[in-house]
């Protein structure tokens, strides 16, 4: 893998073992993963070592699987993965595969683990999340995998279930380490002006190392307030956790057929605004896109004993969430909703008893606004810290720098 021609790029090499100390100072136990033994060859000396011998002369002990020994059996194998977990006694969604090959993707994805594209190493397979340096693999599991620990906010009743990351505030002195994270987030995802790699990549990350990725079997995301509306920001990261994962990103599974009035706007006008203004204005895509470059789906995916997971940038009282999971739920199938943040003490009203639509694929016309079940902004909190930690992270992640012990 790291090998041009001519011999071994010793400067890659070198940041390549200075990754590795650093997942270890971090407590991230690498293994080493391959179908055949490797070998390395000093030119200087002619002497020829194993490079499980030539890790563990730079890192200490590790671990080191090769497909037909002890057992193991050979990439890309779902079984392969299996193996490894069980002997390392590692819970999957603890683990990601870092690689760079056709064979290292085909494994990740049989095994259902986070694939991080090591593309410094060669040419690049347009799968997983692609990274350009040991540096930036270190930067991502540092600050996007390892720095939250929990939800900010969620609700879990029954069929309702909605997550947030972290409090959304640019103004309230309760929430003053909220603001930067917050105007960041607002930039990138109304005006395409802050970094939607950040905002897309730890989202993924969040679904992937809490689990949710294994209760899914779809991705979409809310439409934008009008017909012409460009698809989210993270669409991209979206996508990529789909499909490595085998859980397709449906980009245009809800359509908005008619403008919808922004709610922000709408309040400050001293208007009200419930969830009709949303429900009059999406329908259901009877044949949606599979990913963001594949061909469109027959015949709807979605139906009875699927789960969507429905995600939107930020929720405040839930409308376009109701909307949403009303319109999948026509289809007989689950809804998960998550936002990137959740607006400081809003309370969530959700649509109690729920409404029947008698045709998702056709616009819904005015009606009278549904009765709704309102549950307490403060009583849904999980943890307080999340806006610390998601605070600390958004540093972090723009000044980050290899520590001098490493």
């Amino acid at each position: 893998m790291l090998a041009k021609q001519g011999g071994v790029d010793a400067a890659l090499l070198a940041e390549t073992f200075r990754l590795l100390r650093y997942l270890k100072k971090r407590g991230v136990e690498p293994v080493f993963v391959s179908n055949k033994q490797w070998t390395v060859t000093y030119s200087n000396t002619g002497v020829t070592k194993s490079f499980k011998d030539v890790l563990e002369a730079e890192l200490g002990p590790v671990g080191y699987y090769i497909g037909g020994t002890d057992g193991m059996p050979y990439k890309p194998k779902a079984a392969a993965t299996d193996f490894i977990l069980e002997k390392q006694g590692w819970n999957r969604r603890e683990v990601v595969f870092i690689g760079n090959s056709d064979i290292d993707m085909r494994t990740a994805s049989t095994g259902q683990l986070m694939f991080l594209n090591a593309i410094w190493h060669g040419t690049a397979n347009p799968y997983g999340f692609q990274f350009f340096s040991p540096l930036d693999i270190a930067r991502f599991l540092d600050c996007l995998c390892l720095g939250l620990h929990d939800w900010f906010w969620a609700i879990n009743d029954g069929p309702l279930r909605v997550y947030a990351m972290a409090p959304f505030s640019t103004l309230s002195s309760q929430y003053l380490q909220a603001h930067a994270y917050s105007a960041s987030a607002r930039a990138t995802s109304k005006y395409g002006m802050g970094d939607s790699t950040f905002w897309g990549r730890l989202l993924a990350a969040r679904v992937y190392f809490s689990g949710l990725v294994d209760e899914i079997d779809y991705i979409t995301a809310y439409p934008g307030h009008a017909p012409d509306s460009k698809p989210t920001v993270i669409a991209d990261a979206l996508n990529i956790l789909g499909g490595s994962l085998r859980k397709s990103y449906l980009p245009d599974l809800l359509i908005r057929h008619d403008k919808a009035q922004k709610s922000q706007a709408a309040r400050i006008a001293g208007k009200s605004v419930d969830v009709v203004n949303q429900l009059t204005t999406i329908l259901l895509n009877a044949s949606p896109q599979r990913g963001m470059t594949g061909n469109a789906y027959r015949s709807m995916p979605v139906r009875s004993g699927k789960t969507v997971l429905l995600v939107d940038d930020f929720c405040t009282e839930g409308h376009s969430f109701e909307a949403g999971r009303a319109f999948i739920n026509a289809m007989g199938a689950a809804t998960i909703c998550l936002s990137w943040l959740k607006t400081i003490k809003t309370d969530y009203r959700a649509i109690s008893p729920p409404i029947t639509i008698a045709n998702p694929y056709q616009p819904t016309g005015p009606g009278p606004t549904p009765s709704t079940k309102t549950y307490s902004y403060h009583a849904a909190i999980v943890s307080q810290a999340a806006q610390i930690d998601l605070a600390e992270v958004h540093d972090r992640y723009f000044k980050w720098a290899w520590p001098a012990d490493c």
